[in-house]
């Protein structure tokens, strides 16, 4: 009797066991034509290397948040929520070179459009503007662009600095700005904790098209350390004018 209690005892601790082991299962990246691109699975970088197929494997059973950074063709980021209940899951990384966007496809999401990564902040709808009077044209409405907060600006500084090389730094960086309405002042403190001169540059040169107050960007050159390198994003900005 005192046998039977404990081999029934055994296999209820195997089976509680084996209930709080978590689920795990893969997720497979596929470009539609070879493009090179880089995934990041909750801010963390699968692969070093930008290749057009990517494997990621032992994907626990929950919510994660997938940041695809195009790397060739163009420079481009894909934000998805990879959700429960997807195993072994097949996204397709597409790119349409006639409308210069990336988008991604899974066999649940018909298409996963682009949106900031945690804790970048939620862009605002703008107000509603009632139509003019029957007969009149209407005046036109300035566009409406969400600023970024200080906080929300120094969360994305600590992401950065979480990132332990440079050319993570660097590509988290470009997703950032991409996903942002930043003023050249916060595109400057990003810039400080990216560690070598040249990837500066290159950041500084990438972010100039996403700022928000392009009159001031010439300021964010005094984060640049040698006067060469001011000068290479000085005559950038001069060319995109």
């Amino acid at each position: 009797m005192k046998r039977l209690y404990l081999m029934g005892l055994l296999a209820l601790l195997g089976s509680v066991a084996m209930a709080q082991k978590p689920t795990l299962h893969t997720v497979n990246f596929e470009s539609h034509r070879g493009e090179s691109f880089n995934v990041y699975f909750d801010g963390n970088l699968m692969n070093r290397m930008p290749q057009g197929r990517v494997l990621v494997s032992d994907v626990t059973e929950r919510t994660h948040e997938v940041v695809v950074v195009l790397k060739r063709p163009a420079q481009k980021a894909a934000v998805m929520q990879l959700l429960p209940g997807e195993p072994s899951v097949m996204i397709n990384v597409v790119y349409d070179d006639r409308t210069d966007e990336l988008s991604l496809y899974t066999p649940t999401h018909n298409r996963a459009e682009s949106r900031p990564t945690a804790p970048l902040p939620q862009p605002k709808m703008p107000p509603v503007v009632m139509g003019p009077p029957a007969g009149k044209h209407p005046a036109p409405v300035p566009e409406m662009k969400p600023r970024v907060s200080q906080a929300d600006v120094e969360a994305m500084i600590v992401r950065m600095k979480e990132r332990t090389f440079d050319s993570d730094r660097l590509a988290l960086g470009k997703v950032i700005v991409a996903s942002s309405n930043l003023t050249a002042r916060q595109i400057a403190l990003l810039a400080e904790t990216i560690d070598y001169s040249s990837s500066q540059v290159e950041f500084l040169k990438y972010a100039y098209t996403y700022c928000v107050d392009k009159a001031n960007y010439y300021t964010t050159v005094d984060v640049l350390t040698f006067s060469s390198d001011k000068k290479k994003v000085l005559d950038y900005i001069a060319t995109q004018k």
